[in-house]
């Protein structure tokens, strides 16, 4: 196992650990979410630090109004991470409004705002949104019915390919015609505009996912269609030639199988630890410092941060019963 991937789940089970002993969640998706927030952001859970950020947004009463219990957690651990949790929410929430000025209003956009924030320029931002609008409505008008309000983040991080619209568009038909008779055919095309935002050609873009996603199954494990299959494409692009890549989802699912925190608080589809080794390496490959070229890095961190906001969406659908709040 490689010693980059050997630190991150060490750190993953120990904020994983830290969460759920300290921290009362309405989900126990939200768990591993969280965890992995944390995990992104090369930082430890801070019980002191979370709740205070967690006091941050109950004390602003448009934060309170516009967002949900479920999704509160996963703002506050965005926030906490950073040096200065206040100002990060006042960032947050200058893109939130200028996300509404393009966009309909709704949980996705503020949780697509919170992972925009993360890697854009606060003096781009309104550039890539503006395209990201342009986009999404191109995508309606090829697939009205498959292009829902959860496309509107995979848009927003198309924006920054340095592709023409139309190459994107042309990419992303090309990949979801080739990938649509799959039987997870709904989920195909979340995947088509992630291969979109890396260079090559689709056809080679698709058979290099569909290697991954086959060898998933000959492995005798069940793999989701929704969420699991942008986290996989997110993966697909980094320069790692299958075989490697397959490699490293196996040590991690492993060494993860290990532990039973990873099954007791899954929270996804299923007891596998699949999941969790998609969310982590797309985290790893993301901040890989041998990728040298930019572009690569910024393509890779989007399509990372659009791959993990399709987790998040996941993880406010359903609610359990609410906790007492902290």
């Amino acid at each position: 196992m490689k010693e980059l991937l050997k630190k991150l789940c060490d750190k993953y089970l120990l904020n994983l650990g830290l969460f759920t002993d300290l921290c009362p969640l309405e989900r126990d998706i939200l768990y591993p979410v969280c965890a992995s927030v944390f995990c992104a952001a090369d930082a430890e859970f801070d019980l002191a630090k979370y709740k205070a950020s967690m006091t941050f947004i109950k004390a602003d009463p448009k934060m309170l109004s516009s967002f949900r219990s479920t999704i509160r957690p996963l703002i506050a651990s965005l926030i906490s991470v950073s040096d200065d949790p206040r100002g990060e929410l006042k960032q947050y929430m200058q893109c939130y409004e200028m996300m509404r000025k393009y966009f309909a209003n709704s949980e996705h956009l503020a949780l697509l705002s919170m992972l925009f924030t993360k890697i854009v320029p606060a003096e781009k931002a309104e550039e890539y949104i503006k395209r990201g609008r342009q986009l999404y409505d191109r995508m309606k008008r090829e697939h009205r019915i498959l292009t829902t309000k959860e496309n509107i983040a995979f848009a927003v991080m198309l924006a920054f390919s340095e592709k023409s619209d139309d190459d994107l568009i042309e990419d992303m038909e090309a990949s979801y015609k080739l990938l649509k008779h799959s039987d997870a055919k709904n989920s195909m095309q979340s995947v088509s505009h992630v291969l979109a935002m890396s260079d090559g050609k689709p056809e080679d873009k698709c058979a290099k996912f569909k290697e991954l996603y086959d060898s998933m199954l000959k492995k005798g494990k069940k793999y989701g269609k929704r969420y699991e299959l942008a986290m996989l494409a997110a993966i697909s692009i980094a320069d790692f030639d299958s075989s490697e890549i397959i490699g490293d989802v196996s040590d991690v699912e492993a060494f993860l199988a290990q532990h039973k925190a990873v099954f007791d608080l899954s929270g996804f589809d299923g007891d596998e630890p699949g999941c969790h080794a998609f969310m982590l390496l797309t985290t790893a490959y993301a901040r890989d410092i041998n990728i040298n070229d930019e572009l690569k890095k910024r393509v890779l961190m989007a399509a990372s941060q659009a791959a993990l906001y399709s987790l998040m969406v996941y993880s406010m659908m359903t609610v359990a019963p609410v906790v007492p709040g902290i």
